[in-house]
């Protein structure tokens, strides 16, 4: 076998290299990352019950492991206390929101089927609750969380069905937040921050 059989081994063995490379960094959130995220859970009083879509997964205080791949409601409850609702909601990071308000659009790949690319706010949680007077009934609170929460993972669903594109989600994904969940659009500036390079330290 001469020089081309030699030249045909070094490109399989440098295609193969290639193909390991590509694996390896498509996932790389997810082994940065991880698929969960600890988030910090108290309230004042402690020992209220934290419930996490639904279902009860301490007391307060408490770290918390939430899915990256969803957004989550989770209500703190406490008896003779009225209950809170906090939405907590998946973030990808500024660049990623300058780049889809932009009209540019993310290819997730494996990380966007675990969630791994995704930040969730808020990072920690603490609320106050209000003491009940007396024969005063709790009732659910904030009801515009709940409504948000439950309109985003529909929409997950409707993406992971394959009955919307990416932009369509993309797109009604935004249109959510604006309207339930503000506060978690990162303001211009906090864009412009994400995009301007750190300046290396003089040597």
């Amino acid at each position: 076998m001469g020089a081309s059989g030699t030249t045909n081994r070094l490109s399989v063995f440098g295609l193969a290299t290639l193909l390991l490379v590509l694996l390896v960094t498509s996932g790389c959130a997810t082994i940065i990352k991880g698929t969960t995220q600890s988030i910090p859970v108290s309230s004042d009083p402690s020992g209220a019950d934290i419930l996490v879509d639904g279902m009860l997964v301490g007391s307060t205080p408490a770290d918390i492991e939430f899915k990256r791949k969803r957004d989550h409601l989770v209500v703190i409850e406490k008896k003779n206390y009225g209950p809170k609702s906090i939405a907590v909601v998946k973030n990808v990071g500024g660049a990623v929101w300058g780049n889809i308000i932009a009209g540019g659009l993310i290819g997730w790949g494996v990380d966007a089927a675990s969630g791994a690319q995704n930040n969730l706010s808020p990072a920690t949680i603490f609320v106050r609750l209000e003491k009940l007077g007396e024969g005063v009934q709790a009732v659910s609170s904030d009801s515009d969380s709940s409504a948000g929460i439950r309109k985003l993972n529909d929409l997950d669903q409707m993406r992971d069905n394959k009955q919307i594109s990416d932009e369509e989600y993309t797109r009604a994904r935004i249109a959510i937040i604006q309207k339930y969940f503000p506060e978690m659009i990162p303001k211009p500036e906090d864009l412009d921050a994400a995009d301007t390079p750190t300046p290396d330290p003089d040597p």
